[in-house]
């Protein structure tokens, strides 16, 4: 299949030119960059989570966990994951699981990580499980500039001590 249409239109439509890059058949975020060689924290993996039926992408590098409380406190209220059923009927033209990390696309409101940020060159789901689209910073940034963003991601093994995040 390639890169999704709608990405595609949605790209082309902002003047933002993009590199593919191919690998072998992936079933996650962090398999895709692990099979093309690069660094987990330039991959961005897309979580959708929802409040009665209001979807929000939220774009974090693939070797992170989500931090959901911070999205919450961002959002002023409680969200769920979004089941994969739902992810079907918003993601028609996507392969089960190779979500792209631009929801904007696909008329979601997106949250960041910061850590996106910091990295020169971006990779994402293109929809399929063979594609990743390569972004450099500015182009990523100028795709999220209208977006917030926060620190709402962190290591594996840094998920359980959230002494470092302000409470509310």
């Amino acid at each position: 299949m390639a890169v999704a249409m709608t990405l595609d239109s949605y790209l082309s439509n902002k003047a933002c030119h993009y590199d593919v890059v191919e690998h072998p058949f992936s079933a996650s975020a962090v398999q895709s960059g692990m099979s093309a060689s690069l660094p987990l924290a330039q991959v961005a993996k897309a979580v959708v989570v929802n409040h009665h039926n209001h979807y929000l992408l939220v774009a974090i590098p693939a070797m992170n966990r989500l931090m959901l409380p911070q999205v919450e406190s961002m959002v002023g209220s409680h969200l769920s994951l979004t089941h994969e059923k739902e992810l079907d009927a918003l993601f028609g033209d996507c392969d089960k699981g190779a979500i792209p990390a631009i929801g904007q696309a696909y008329g979601l409101d997106v949250i960041w990580d910061d850590a996106l940020q910091e990295e020169d060159d971006i990779y994402l789901e293109g929809g399929d499980h063979r594609h990743l689209i390569h972004l450099k910073r500015e182009q990523f940034l100028q795709l999220m500039q209208n977006n917030p963003h926060g620190e709402i991601s962190c290591a594996p093994d840094e998920l359980y001590d959230m002494s470092h995040i302000r409470q509310i």
